[in-house]
């Protein structure tokens, strides 16, 4: 026997010192895990659509700087305390987060708090949200426990190669929302970070191919697949047998996708109408009043301030004294819309049908529509309307002509607000000459914005214009920017798109505030019970301009053709006031009484959370339900271990393969409290036989000497269990099971107090490693 193995006998067979590994195979490099979330804050900056600023990115930086820090700082230690650091900085980090934002601690779990504002601001506004404490806090946290998943593959797992998951999903999210891919460079550089971390953690070739492949066509469906297949695709109208509305929340290009829905060969009634005077009505989705960039877009509003649709509401901008009803019976039959089809002047609606649920529509801001807080329009889901809205037209004309229009002021009726009325003013600063030069030739000397605002109208609607849904995409000028504005006033042919932004353009080129309504023009269809029927080929544009005195007006530029069939746009001589049970106010009401009456909208963040808010105790109720789950949180490992070990010794005492039951309880135990059975050096003959016993040989040199006897009887039953003729029958169960009692009371006593604490509540043997189970840490193929 030569004197190394000699020596390695005596050392109760332990590889020579010199020949131990400096440190753990399972040990992270530092690279690995200072670069495993570097991937997901690339791909954070892909959520910049929709979330205004970047003070949430840069918190989100710094949150996840932390994490890298706490890791790096116990990297060394067992995978159990890595994980435990990273969940209790997790944890932490996100209410220290809160308590930054002005947010009760726990603020980030309360969903009548926090979490539920931002919930609600995410469910109900469009993209892009306002960074209000709880929408930064949110995606703070978000970002935070992302990169915290990356970390635990990267670190604690570990499997490197799936670190860079979390980042694709985050990149995948701004495309579902908006419909517009991630960034190319923003792509790029998560492509790169991922492939350096992974040639960081897996340098062999063949390890690092193919995750190399499949994380490139990760990549490539995560940031193509909202591109080819967005979710308001037409062809999906075929398959669900409805039709989507071309304006959704967050998404651009509303005016050139309602281009696109008029082209389609296909024609689908989408609802049904029954007015109360049986005139057909202009039926509006939304209005699109910012157009500061250069693309039609609504303003971007919180709508958890707004009051539900199931209340009454005063109709902003509209003078009862100068409107029309518009009261109807609407029906779907047809179109799936996150906006309610209503007249220009709604002011309330009630629902007639069991799916439709006005709790979950709002008010949207000072527009007088109404838009969901998730769910759609159904088919057949009735509604009845009720409000007023004011038209161009003969009776505007001879009122504007006798001067009363001008000296009504705002008396009698609410009023948008100055930052609104900025808004729906605002041009881009590269606004073409040509469009503000136009404007002033065709408005010449006609008095007030009134009249201003009818040369512009009549002008569109005369000889020098052709109605043409073609000639735009034949010639390059489809959409509603201001290039296609500018080469639409040249050529002077197009569909109702292009003649109303450009109206609306043109308009506030002149001072006149001004917006664009999208929705559905007055139908010429009707049937034998009176019922007006509604198509995807009535999809419509008109421009609303504010008119001081008369408030907002809806104007018909497009001419009349036979693809675009008006029905008359003139009001009545005599409008029909208000009945004193709408909201209207009456003619006679001064602007103070105004100001009295006008309801205050609700602070609440959903419908639920207004319930939850307004009873007593909910705050405080939310911020004990996080506690409670907190406590949870913390006592389930301790818990599931103590199960696991009273399940095991009842097994011992009822003789259910009792010896193998009691070694998995000892070397679970052991491994509790710090000590595992480690790799078997490569040449140790004892590797091969894979037995407790070999278990047991490589232990001894690591643990206390008082331990030992008792993990011998343990080995001893076991091999009886084994081998012996009567198999467990022949074991003791009353030594064996007093020897795994007194296996924990010497390990117990080896340690210090803490770490019999953390033994017992967050023990490591739950991981899932192979390095506690009897047969030892399943070596690495070489």
């Amino acid at each position: 026997m030569s004197a190394s193995t000699t020596e390695r006998v005596r050392a109760g067979s332990r590889p020579p010192a010199d020949d131990r590994p400096t440190e753990r195979s399972d040990v992270p490099s530092p690279w690995v895990v200072a670069l495993a979330p570097l991937p997901v804050l690339i791909a954070a900056l892909s959520m910049r659509p929709l979330v205004q600023g970047t003070l949430w990115w840069v918190s989100g930086v710094v949150f996840t700087a932390v994490l890298v820090g706490v890791v790096l700082a116990v990297r060394r230690r067992a995978p159990g305390v890595r994980f435990i650091a990273l969940v209790t900085t997790l944890v932490l980090g996100s209410c220290v987060a809160a308590v930054v934002n002005d947010v009760h601690p726990l603020g980030w779990l309360d969903r009548g708090g926090a979490l539920g504002e931002a919930l609600a601001a995410i469910r109900l506004n469009p993209a892009p949200l306002l960074q209000t404490d709880a929408v930064r806090l949110v995606v703070t946290v978000a970002i935070g426990w992302v990169a915290g998943v990356s970390l635990f593959l990267a670190a604690v797992a570990p499997t490197v190669a799936l670190a860079a998951v979390p980042a694709l999903v985050v990149l995948i999210v701004p495309g579902v929302v908006t419909g517009q891919p991630a960034p190319a460079v923003l792509v790029v550089l998560v492509g790169a970070a991922f492939l350096g971390l992974l040639w960081l953690s897996v340098r062999p070739v063949q390890r690092a191919f193919p995750a190399t492949v499949v994380g490139a066509v990760g990549l490539v469906v995560a940031v193509g697949l909202p591109a080819l297949v967005p979710l308001n695709a037409s062809w999906l109208s075929g398959v669900t047998g409805s039709l989507q509305s071309p304006i959704q929340p967050g998404r651009p290009g509303t005016l050139l996708e309602l281009g696109r829905d008029l082209r389609q060969p296909n024609e689908l009634e989408v609802l049904r109408y029954r007015t109360a005077d049986g005139q057909p009505e202009y039926l509006k989705l939304a209005d699109l009043d910012e157009f500061g960039t250069g693309d039609w877009v609504p303003t971007v509003t919180d709508a958890s301030t707004s009051d539900t649709a199931d209340q009454q509401q005063w109709a902003v901008g509209v003078n009862p004294r100068l409107a029309s009803r518009g009261d109807l019976t609407v029906r779907v039959t047809g179109l799936s819309s996150n906006y309610l089809p209503v007249p220009a002047g709604a002011v309330s609606v009630e629902s007639q049908s069991t799916n439709l649920d006005l709790a979950r529509w709002r008010w949207m801001g000072d527009s007088n529509t109404i838009r969901s807080t998730g769910p759609t329009t159904q088919r057949g889901s009735t509604y009845e309307v009720f409000g007023a809205s004011t038209s161009s037209g003969e009776y505007l004309d001879a009122i504007a002509a006798s001067g009363i229009l001008g000296r009504a002021g705002s008396r009698g009726f609410s009023q948008p607000s100055a930052a609104q009325l900025r808004t729906d003013l605002s041009l881009p600063q590269d606004l073409p000459r040509d469009i503000r030069t136009t404007a002033e030739r065709v408005a010449g000397s006609a008095q007030g914005d009134y009249g201003k605002a009818r040369a512009l109208e009549q002008w569109f609607r005369s000889d020098l214009f052709t109605y043409s849904e073609t000639a735009p995409v034949e010639q390059g000028y489809d959409g509603d920017s201001m290039d296609v504005i500018d080469t639409f006033l040249r050529v002077r042919e197009g569909y109702c798109v292009h003649f109303a932004s450009s109206m609306a353009v043109m308009a506030r080129s002149l001072g006149i505030p001004s917006r664009i309504a999208v929705g559905y023009r007055a139908s010429s269809e009707q049937t034998e019970d009176g019922e007006y029927t509604v198509s995807n080929r009535q999809l419509h544009s008109w421009p609303e301009l504010y008119i001081r005195g008369a408030g907002w007006v809806s104007f018909e530029p497009t001419p009349n053709s036979d693809a675009a069939a008006q029905a008359g746009t003139e009001s009545s001589a005599t409008p029909a006031p208000a009945p004193s049970e709408t909201p209207l106010p009456a003619p006679g009401e001064t602007e103070t009484d105004q100001a009295t009456a006008t309801p205050t909208p609700s602070g609440s963040a959903a419908p639920g959370a207004a319930a939850a808010s307004d009873r007593p105790g909910a705050g405080p109720a939310g911020v004990l339900v996080g506690l409670v789950l907190l406590l949870a949180v913390l006592v389930a490992p301790g818990l599931v271990r103590a199960m696991r070990r009273r399940q095991r010794l009842a097994a011992i005492r009822a003789g259910r393969s009792p010896a193998v039951q009691a070694w998995r309880e000892v070397l679970d135990d052991v491994a509790d409290h710090g000590d595992a059975p480690g790799v078997a050096p490569p040449d140790d003959p004892a590797a091969a036989a894979r037995t407790a016993r070999a278990v047991l040989g490589r232990l001894s040199g690591t643990l206390p000497p008082a331990v030992l006897p008792h993990l011998r009887t343990v080995v001893d039953a076991v091999d009886v269990e084994r081998f012996a003729p009567d198999g467990a029958a022949a074991v003791d169960g009353t030594a064996l099971r007093r020897a795994v009692l007194e296996a924990r009371v010497a390990l117990d006593a080896s340690v210090p107090r803490a770490r019999v604490v953390r033994s017992r509540l967050f023990p490591p043997s739950l991981l899932p490693s192979s390095a506690w189970s009897h047969e030892g840490r399943r070596r690495r193929a070489a």
